[in-house]
Protein backbone atom coordinates (compact mmCIF):
# COMPACT_ATOMS: atom_id res chain seq x y z
CA UNK A 1 0.00 0.00 0.00
CA UNK A 2 1.52 3.30 -1.25
CA UNK A 3 0.19 6.73 -0.14
CA UNK A 4 1.31 10.52 -0.17
CA UNK A 5 1.53 12.92 2.83
CA UNK A 6 3.77 15.85 4.29
CA UNK A 7 6.18 15.52 6.96
CA UNK A 8 5.09 17.65 9.77
CA UNK A 9 8.20 16.69 12.10
CA UNK A 10 10.87 14.05 12.64
CA UNK A 11 12.79 12.43 15.52
CA UNK A 12 15.93 10.31 14.64
CA UNK A 13 15.22 8.46 11.86
CA UNK A 14 11.24 8.44 12.21
CA UNK A 15 9.44 10.89 10.83
CA UNK A 16 5.85 12.25 11.54
CA UNK A 17 3.47 12.26 8.29
CA UNK A 18 0.14 13.77 7.83
CA UNK A 19 -1.64 12.19 5.39
CA UNK A 20 -5.82 11.48 4.77
CA UNK A 21 -7.44 8.75 5.93
CA UNK A 22 -8.62 5.90 3.46
CA UNK A 23 -10.81 2.67 3.39
CA UNK A 24 -8.24 0.50 3.94
CA UNK A 25 -6.76 2.14 7.34
CA UNK A 26 -9.21 -0.29 9.32
CA UNK A 27 -7.53 -2.84 8.11
CA UNK A 28 -3.56 -2.28 7.93
CA UNK A 29 -1.69 -3.84 10.54
CA UNK A 30 0.42 -1.01 10.93
CA UNK A 31 -2.34 1.02 12.55
CA UNK A 32 -0.93 1.73 15.89
CA UNK A 33 1.74 3.50 14.46
CA UNK A 34 -1.39 6.28 13.24
CA UNK A 35 -2.99 8.44 15.16
CA UNK A 36 -6.23 10.76 13.74
CA UNK A 37 -5.87 14.55 13.26
CA UNK A 38 -9.23 14.85 12.52
CA UNK A 39 -12.06 12.58 10.31
CA UNK A 40 -10.16 12.62 7.33
CA UNK A 41 -6.55 13.47 8.29
CA UNK A 42 -4.05 11.22 10.37
CA UNK A 43 -0.72 11.20 11.19
CA UNK A 44 1.25 7.83 10.01
CA UNK A 45 4.86 7.14 11.92
CA UNK A 46 7.19 6.11 9.05
CA UNK A 47 11.19 5.35 8.88
CA UNK A 48 12.96 8.02 7.75
CA UNK A 49 15.76 6.32 6.14
CA UNK A 50 16.18 8.89 2.75
CA UNK A 51 16.31 11.90 5.41
CA UNK A 52 13.60 13.99 4.04
CA UNK A 53 12.99 17.05 5.52
CA UNK A 54 9.89 18.51 7.57
CA UNK A 55 7.58 19.96 4.62
CA UNK A 56 8.43 17.52 2.20
CA UNK A 57 5.52 15.92 -0.14
CA UNK A 58 6.98 12.02 0.19
CA UNK A 59 5.30 8.54 -0.87
CA UNK A 60 5.67 6.47 1.67
CA UNK A 61 4.48 2.18 2.03
CA UNK A 62 3.85 -0.68 3.94
CA UNK A 63 5.24 -3.75 3.21
CA UNK A 64 3.14 -6.37 1.88
CA UNK A 65 4.60 -9.33 3.82
CA UNK A 66 4.18 -7.28 7.08
CA UNK A 67 0.01 -6.84 6.45
CA UNK A 68 0.15 -10.86 6.06
CA UNK A 69 2.58 -11.62 8.78
CA UNK A 70 0.37 -9.60 11.63
CA UNK A 71 -3.00 -10.68 9.99
CA UNK A 72 -1.46 -14.33 10.82
CA UNK A 73 -0.10 -13.41 13.95
CA UNK A 74 -3.64 -12.03 15.36
CA UNK A 75 -6.13 -14.11 13.89
CA UNK A 76 -4.49 -17.57 12.86
CA UNK A 77 -2.58 -18.02 16.15
CA UNK A 78 -5.64 -17.28 18.78
CA UNK A 79 -7.92 -19.97 17.10
CA UNK A 80 -5.18 -22.42 16.47
CA UNK A 81 -4.14 -22.02 20.46
CA UNK A 82 -8.36 -22.55 20.91
CA UNK A 83 -8.67 -25.91 18.48
CA UNK A 84 -5.63 -26.88 20.44
CA UNK A 85 -7.06 -26.30 24.30
CA UNK A 86 -10.38 -27.97 22.49
CA UNK A 87 -8.74 -31.03 21.44
CA UNK A 88 -6.26 -31.44 24.48
CA UNK A 89 -9.13 -31.07 27.19
CA UNK A 90 -11.62 -33.72 25.17
CA UNK A 91 -8.46 -36.00 25.35
CA UNK A 92 -7.35 -35.32 29.15
CA UNK A 93 -11.44 -34.94 30.54
CA UNK A 94 -12.15 -38.65 31.06
CA UNK A 95 -8.70 -39.59 32.06
CA UNK A 96 -7.89 -37.13 34.65
CA UNK A 97 -11.48 -36.07 35.79
CA UNK A 98 -13.82 -38.63 35.20
CA UNK A 99 -16.93 -37.84 36.72
CA UNK A 100 -16.52 -34.05 35.79
CA UNK A 101 -18.66 -32.58 32.58
CA UNK A 102 -15.96 -33.32 29.46
CA UNK A 103 -17.70 -30.36 27.79
CA UNK A 104 -17.15 -28.31 30.67
CA UNK A 105 -13.53 -29.20 31.26
CA UNK A 106 -13.06 -28.77 26.88
CA UNK A 107 -14.83 -25.56 26.86
CA UNK A 108 -12.25 -24.34 30.63
CA UNK A 109 -9.34 -25.89 28.42
CA UNK A 110 -9.75 -24.34 24.73
CA UNK A 111 -10.68 -20.47 27.13
CA UNK A 112 -7.26 -20.67 28.95
CA UNK A 113 -5.48 -21.56 25.81
CA UNK A 114 -7.10 -18.98 23.85
CA UNK A 115 -5.74 -16.29 26.67
CA UNK A 116 -2.69 -18.06 26.71
CA UNK A 117 -2.06 -16.57 22.90
CA UNK A 118 -3.74 -13.56 23.48
CA UNK A 119 -1.16 -13.24 26.40
CA UNK A 120 1.66 -14.34 24.08
CA UNK A 121 0.68 -11.75 20.92
CA UNK A 122 0.78 -8.75 24.22
CA UNK A 123 4.06 -10.15 25.61
CA UNK A 124 5.23 -10.53 21.51
CA UNK A 125 3.83 -6.77 20.84
CA UNK A 126 6.10 -5.33 24.21
CA UNK A 127 8.85 -6.98 22.99
CA UNK A 128 9.27 -5.84 19.01
CA UNK A 129 7.70 -1.88 19.48
CA UNK A 130 11.28 -0.62 19.00
CA UNK A 131 11.71 -2.74 15.77
CA UNK A 132 10.34 -1.34 12.82
CA UNK A 133 8.98 -4.34 10.95
CA UNK A 134 5.81 -3.19 10.88
CA UNK A 135 6.36 0.07 10.41
CA UNK A 136 5.38 2.17 6.98
CA UNK A 137 8.81 3.41 5.05
CA UNK A 138 9.54 6.54 3.55
CA UNK A 139 9.75 5.80 -0.19
CA UNK A 140 11.08 9.06 -2.24
CA UNK A 141 10.42 12.74 -1.77
CA UNK A 142 7.33 13.86 -4.77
Amino acid sequence: MEEEGIIVSISGFTASIKTSKKGSCDSCSSKKSCASISETEMLVEAQNSIGAKVGDHVLYSVGAGSIIKAGLLLYLMPILAFIAGVVLGTYSAPHYWPNANPDLITGIFGLVFLLLAFTALKLYSRFTTDKTNYMPQILRVV
